[in-house]
């Protein structure tokens, strides 16, 4: 997810803060540090309660999908002054593990707790999509959230290069874990293929 920096003309800079709420991270603001969550796109505590952030639209694709398409690219060195390998992933291991190392309370069962999921919302009204299941369709898939018509547009690896409803705006949309998801989410409908 992407957020604008801007709340009511004013900048601020954020970072994250260590901790989690429903085992999803929570940044802080450097302004006031009040505590924001990501997947509820506001803030939790703090001087800031319950003021919102504004989405941004992003993709998160392949790199090899990116630099094809923008091969002007520059890309941040790993000379960051610190020892660290950057090529390795912290979590990796806990992407490999099934179980939810943290509590989120009653996990919904229609999906292994980390499946990969694309959620859109649709004011107040949620739905979650399996990635690996948009990826064995690819091409493009229509649906409806909210009464909202969708078009969610894969490449041929199956990842998902945009959404946009049908008069080809886009349309916000966020990655997450399905257990993340429903915590936040907990009436959230499901994809399913037709």
């Amino acid at each position: 997810m992407v957020y604008s920096r801007k709340i009511d003309e004013r900048v601020f800079t954020f970072g994250v803060s260590g901790r989690l709420y429903k085992s999803n991270v929570l940044f802080y603001d450097h302004q006031t540090e009040s505590l924001w969550s990501q997947l509820l796109s506001k803030a939790i505590t703090g001087e800031m309660v319950g003021t919102k952030l504004t989405q941004v639209g992003s993709s998160r694709i392949k790199w090899k999908t990116w630099k094809k398409k923008n091969p002007e690219t520059l890309v941040l060195s790993t000379e960051t002054g610190y020892n660290r390998n950057y090529a390795r992933d912290p979590y990796e291991g806990y992407y490999r593990v099934g179980k939810i190392w943290f509590p989120v309370g009653k996990v919904r069962k229609e999906m292994p707790p980390k499946t990969r999921i694309l959620g859109i919302e649709i004011n107040g009204r949620a739905k979650a999509y399996s990635l690996e299941q948009l990826q064995k369709q690819k091409g493009e898939i229509r649906d409806q959230v909210n009464n909202l018509s969708l078009r969610i547009i894969l490449n041929e690896d199956g990842e998902v290069v945009t959404v946009r409803d049908k008069d080809g705006n886009p349309v916000l949309h966020i990655f997450a874990y399905w257990f993340a998801w429903q915590a936040f989410h907990p009436e959230t409908s499901i994809y399913t293929s037709k």
